[in-house]
């Protein structure tokens, strides 16, 4: 949404516009074109192979899902691993397309996704891993309430954050 202020106009983010979907024959094809910013790609599967893995690790039982404003996909993201005896679940690749980044999307949808997983799931915590080197997504997830644990993958060797619920 677009507001005139005099001199400029600033667009608005309606939250309301945003809407978390699973993947599906519809809109999976938008989805894999979606791309980090060419800094971010060392840092994140591709959403190619994150929708081969949700087919095939049958352990993990990943579920992907797309992030749109209105009808234009701009983001997609992972949950999965489920541990209901310690009540949590993985956040994964979660990641806003390059043309769509620094409009407060990724802040959005963030929160849009522990509503979601709140709603669906029946758990205390969401768990996160981030590239030891990746300052920015460190500070992204802290912002959004994640904290360090301290802890390390050891199958990926990255930094392990929660949010309680």
């Amino acid at each position: 949404m677009m507001i005139d202020i005099g001199l400029f106009s600033l667009e608005v983010l309606a939250v309301e516009d945003l809407r978390i979907c699973p993947v599906d024959e519809g809109n999976w094809r938008q989805l894999i074109a979606l791309e980090p910013a060419e800094r971010q790609k060392r840092f994140i599967e591709s959403n190619h192979v994150s929708l081969l893995e949700s087919v095939f690790d049958k352990e993990n039982s990943w579920t992907c899902y797309g992030l749109f404003r209105g009808e234009t996909a701009v983001g997609f993201m992972m949950i999965g691993a489920e541990n209901s005896e310690e009540g949590y679940i993985w956040l994964d690749r979660f990641m806003i397309d390059k043309n769509h980044q620094a409009q407060g999307l990724g802040s959005a949808f963030v929160q849009k996704a522990i509503d979601y997983i709140t709603a669906h799931f029946d758990v205390s915590e969401i768990v996160l891993s981030v590239t030891k080197e990746n300052e920015k997504a460190k500070q992204f997830y802290e912002k959004q309430g994640f904290i360090n644990s301290g802890l390390i993958d050891p199958e990926y060797d990255e930094e392990i954050f929660t949010y309680r619920m």
